[in-house]
């Protein structure tokens, strides 16, 4: 019995089987993203019929490369963007291409509506997190704004997931993980918002689609694809959910006891509870994620930029710079690094080095200060997870450090806690995978839970542990408040923005 996964990013789409009985991926396939060019400055755009095209080939060359064996696949579900901002009209035609993560056109946008809810204390009460400037509420109000006759033709607003399983199955429906970015979601209570959605526009509300229960299942793949696909068979849809939210379940986190540290193309902590944690100071992101419980994000935008900024400057290879980081003793012999972002900026926000002398100012001590900056910067989102009553009991490893000792070794020490990875490293398609099969079983009656098919599907390297020194963990603990007072005070004087 086979399982389709679906990850439709920023960057690529990819596609992966899994075979049940064996737990192991079957067939993958991958395609890129491209972005519409000409656009003005600050937006980010893509054109979703991109997103439906490259499922598509994906999805056909998986099937192809099963040959005969492509009717044992069952059931799929999608992981995409979160925050694709998809507008149709009456005749479900794509009105404009699609705002996507990292689209600030919304700024000015994004002022009207703080200054309506009371900013970042009263969006946190009302709606459980802070707005961004590329949330799809900002996204929208632009559009309602400068293009009124984009905002006037359009009568479904959607994100990438919906728009794409609408394609599957012809079901406008979205569930509380990705609807719980959007920005007029109430995500401690699990529904829109109405005062936010009624301030964007007051016919909103028939435009967004309905949220999803406890049902995972939406509906049959249609009549064509399935006989474009070269299937034989019915193949059950999942709703699926937002990539993030499948990139957890990828990890195999359903367990409240262990946290995610994923170093892509952002460097994020995750953790799942079964109740709202709502952060008061807005540091840590709460979103629903794609099991009925919730999901703590906290994320440092900019800290890989640190990393390729030192990288590319000495011409290493990631194996290279992690090499000259081993070479250097704990502390950096006194560097501090401040990654790329610690300012109020944004993506221009500003980094520093700290400490330099004439000692300890070596490609080593460099290349292993700017990754314990990253770490530390970390650390501090995961106390924080901390602080709102996690008790993470392990880290797992996600991303491109995955499988880097040296970088396992630094989060165990930093955290205090054990940290390991996976053995396979799908990430959201996963994770899709993993949600198709509870979706499939579940609606044959059978009463198989998200965290059963994780601790099946999911697989951690035995020989990948590290466990802390307290040594080096009482060190870093110390480092940690000497990092955070560092950038409190520039950024209060005005001297790192």
């Amino acid at each position: 019995m086979y399982f389709l996964g679906v990850e439709s990013a920023e960057s690529e789409t990819r596609a992966i089987v899994v075979d049940l009985e064996s737990a192991r991926v079957v067939a993958s396939a991958s395609e890129t993203h491209t972005l519409v060019e000409g656009v003005p400055i600050g937006s980010q755009e893509q054109d979703p019929a991109m997103w439906i095209a490259a499922l598509d080939r994906t999805v056909k060359e998986c099937l192809n490369s099963l040959g005969v064996e492509r009717d044992k696949v069952v059931a799929m579900s999608v992981g995409a963007q979160s925050k694709g901002l998809v507008l149709l009209d009456e005749n479900n035609q794509i009105v404009r291409p699609a705002k996507i993560k990292g689209d600030t056109s919304g700024a000015k946008q994004l002022q009207q509506l703080n200054r309506a809810f009371g900013g970042a204390p009263g969006l946190s009460e009302l709606i459980g997190n802070r707005l961004k400037v590329d949330s799809l509420v900002t996204k929208l109000l632009y559009v309602k704004e400068r293009e009124p006759n984009h905002f006037r033709k359009t009568t479904s607003v959607m994100q990438s997931r919906e728009f794409i399983n609408y394609w599957l199955t012809g079901v406008k429906k979205t569930e509380a993980g990705d609807a719980s970015r959007t920005g007029f979601f109430d995500v401690p209570n699990r529904r829109w918002c109405q005062s936010i959605v009624d301030f964007v526009d007051p016919n909103l509300s028939s435009m967004l689609s309905p949220i999803a229960g406890s049902e995972k299942l939406l509906g049959p793949l249609r009549g064509e694809i399935a006989r474009s696909w070269g299937l034989k068979t019915e193949i059950l849809v999942g709703i699926g959910s937002g990539r993030s939210m499948m990139r957890t379940l990828g990890a195999g986190t359903v367990d409240p006891g262990t946290a995610v540290w994923d170093f892509g193309s952002s460097a994020t902590v995750w953790g799942t509870s079964k109740e709202a944690r709502v952060d008061a100071r807005s540091e840590v992101d709460l979103w629903c994620d794609a099991t009925d419980q919730w999901l703590s994000h906290f994320t440092e935008e900019r800290a890989v930029a640190s990393m390729e900024m030192i990288r590319k400057h000495y011409n290493w290879s990631g194996l290279e710079m992690e090499q000259a980081a081993s070479r250097a003793p704990v502390g950096s012999g006194g560097l501090m690094a401040l990654p790329l972002g610690h300012g109020t900026s944004g993506e221009k926000g500003e980094g520093m080095y700290h400490g330099i002398t004439a000692l300890n100012f070596t490609q080593p001590n460099v290349a292993r200060a700017t990754l314990e900056g990253i770490a530390l910067g970390l650390a501090y989102g995961y106390h924080r997870m901390v602080e709102l009553d996690y008790d993470f009991q392990n880290i797992r490893v996600t991303g491109r450090g995955a499988k880097s000792r040296f970088w396992r070794q630094l989060i165990a020490d930093v955290t205090g806690v054990p940290s390991c990875s996976l053995v396979t490293h799908e990430g959201a398609a996963l994770g899709a995978a993993i949600h198709a099969a509870v979706t499939y079983f579940q609606q044959g009656g059978e009463n198989l839970t998200f965290a059963e098919m994780a601790d099946y599907s999911v697989l951690i390297d035995s020989e990948s542990w590290c466990e802390p020194d307290q040594e080096r963990h009482g060190f870093y603990l110390d480092q940690l408040s000497k990092q955070q007072y560092l950038a409190e005070t520039l950024i209060g004087a005005g001297f790192l923005v």
